[in-house]
Formats: C-alpha cells, sequence, structure tokens
C-alpha cells in the first residue's frame, strides 16, 4: 500500500512540474512585395422595364454585348463567370406610399484579365454603353505560391526573434519550440493600383500587391 502510495506521489510530482513549465506565445508576420500579373473586376448590366421579361432580355442584351467586347479584346471565355442575376419588382415611394411601376433584372459577370495593359481600353470600351458598371477592380498574381513560401519563413523566423526578445527581458533562455501553427493561410492585399485618365484615354498604372502570412508560436523558457 505504501508503495502504491508513493508511486501515485510521484506521477503527482511530475503532473505539477510539466503544468508549471514556462513558455512564451508570440505571432510572428512577414510582407513581401509581388508584381501582379492579372486584374479581376465585375461588369454589371441593370435595365427597368414595363415587365420581367423586358427587363430581363435588355440586360442580356447589354451582357452579351459587353462579353463580346471582352473576347475582342483577349480575354478567353473560361476567364468570364457569371456570378449574380436577379430580376425584382421595382418601387417607386411617393407620400409614403409603395407602388410597383415595374421589373428590375440585374446581371453580373466576373472577369479575370491576365494582360494587364489592357484595362483602359477595356473601361473604354465597356463604358461606351449605358446600363453598364465597372466595379471591384483589383490587382493580383496568378500564381503566388514562391510568395506565400517565402513570407511563412520570415514569419517563422519574426516569431523567433519576438520570443527571443521577450524570453531575455523576463531574465530567461529561449528554449525549445513548443508548438506552431498558421494563423492566416497566407493573404494578399493591394498596396499600389491606380487608373488615371490621360486626355481622353485611361492609363493603367502597373503597381505591387502585398502578400503575406502569420504563425502563432509556443516556446519554452529555460532559468
Amino acid at each position: 500500500m505504501r508503495i502504491i502510495l508513493l508511486a501515485m506521489l510521484m506521477l503527482l510530482s511530475v503532473s505539477c512540474q510539466s503544468t508549471t513549465e514556462a513558455t512564451v506565445t508570440v505571432s510572428g508576420n512577414a510582407v513581401i512585395q509581388a508584381v501582379p500579373d492579372i486584374i479581376r473586376f465585375s461588369v454589371t448590366a441593370s435595365s427597368v422595364g414595363a415587365t420581367t421579361e423586358e427587363a430581363r432580355a435588355v440586360a442580356s442584351g447589354m451582357m452579351n454585348i459587353s462579353v463580346s467586347v471582352l473576347k475582342k479584346l483577349g480575354v478567353s471565355e473560361e476567364d468570364i463567370t457569371t456570378s449574380y442575376f436577379s430580376v425584382s419588382p421595382y418601387y417607386s415611394y411617393e407620400d409614403g406610399v409603395q407602388s410597383v411601376i415595374g421589373q428590375i433584372a440585374v446581371e453580373r459577370i466576373s472577369v479575370v484579365l491576365r494582360n494587364p495593359e489592357i484595362i483602359g481600353d477595356v473601361i473604354e470600351s465597356l463604358s461606351k454603353m449605358d446600363g453598364i458598371e465597372i466595379s471591384d477592380i483589383s490587382a493580383d498574381k496568378s500564381d503566388k505560391s514562391v510568395e506565400i513560401m517565402k513570407a511563412r519563413e520570415l514569419a517563422v523566423q519574426d516569431a523567433y526573434s519576438r520570443a527571443t526578445v521577450y524570453a531575455t527581458a523576463a531574465g530567461y533562455t529561449l528554449g525549445p519550440l513548443v508548438s506552431l501553427s498558421g494563423e492566416d493561410d497566407g493573404y494578399t492585399r493591394e498596396k499600389v493600383y491606380a487608373l488615371s485618365g490621360s486626355g481622353a484615354g485611361t492609363e493603367y498604372h502597373s503597381g505591387t500587391i502585398e502578400v503575406g502570412d502569420s504563425v502563432s508560436a509556443v516556446f519554452s523558457l529555460l532559468e
């Protein structure tokens, strides 16, 4: 019986020591610059008609013309995707009274432009049609795997550097890594991108995007 109690006390002692081990938890972050090679944007066609069919026909006609314009400018069919479509009543409000005055149809496509230099021509060509909206323009890179891996490596190094500073400031020596987890599966943030008018035309200004990653790390602290 004494042997059993002694063994239990020894196990409890080891357990208490492991739960009171000093650790430090830090986050590591890194951002690097990348040159974009594609532009994403949306094209929306909307029309109000007396009937649903009339509104839909006009909106679809404008969208079909928009798609034809994009294809003539070199955008492949695989890079044009319908992302939204709706038909609904169109109301007017007078003296607090709501009245249906027609139907509205909205159709939207998402476009990937793999030749950023022609974005000005694209905007000018599409802008000639009334009822067309161009929005959500953003620069991106088609393959960011190299940048993400580099950012991830630098994020781990950043976590180690932070942990070393904290450990030294607290009077400890940084010990082995206990755990490591990713906080972001890589992210992209547009940094520099602009469209500006030059006379009657629209120019594209190439910039950079930010590709980053974050990690969370736990290190042991040694006295």
